[in-house]
């Protein structure tokens, strides 16, 4: 297992990836969302086979992402019809996601959120902190962006 805090564990059941959709099955895995940025480690949301596997299959790092509930356009196999689906797109690749309940949709969608908006947040501090070395003869004030314990989930 990676290094990090951990903030959400369950089943989900994944799809294959977008160009696979209609051939491969979506398969059952043990998600681990970790909370790595106070250990100096990515934010990243891991899959394993069953939930006593010690090695994830793999791993999603969180740096650049967006989650929200699927909302039409993918169509699921009769199994899943009752389930709730939501996404999770990273830079590289779009991850459909599928929970037993809304309950859970909203408890893995609401973390990943704060993470990722987090994670955002932080990237605009460090670019914003660039500005004075690009742009020398203009004066900047000086702000410092909030802590992450300090922003509230909106």
């Amino acid at each position: 297992m990676s290094a990090g805090d951990v903030v959400c564990t369950g089943w989900l059941i994944k799809s294959p990836p977008e160009k696979k959709l209609k051939r491969f099955t979506w398969r059952k895995r043990w998600f681990v969302l970790r909370r790595g940025r106070m250990s100096g480690n990515p934010d990243v949301l891991e899959y394993y086979q069953s939930k006593t596997s010690r090695k994830p299959l793999r791993t999603i790092d969180l740096r650049e992402c967006e989650v929200h509930p699927q909302t039409g356009g993918l169509t699921l196999k009769r199994s899943l019809h009752q389930k709730f689906p939501f996404i999770v797109k990273t830079s590289t690749r779009v991850f459909y996601l599928v929970a037993k309940t809304e309950q859970e949709m909203n408890v893995w969608t609401d973390r990943i959120g704060q993470i990722c908006q987090c994670g955002a947040l932080k990237d605009a501090a460090a670019t914003l902190s660039l500005l004075p070395d690009l742009f020398p003869d203009t004066v900047f004030p000086h702000r410092t962006p909030p802590s992450a314990h300090e922003i509230q989930p909106s």
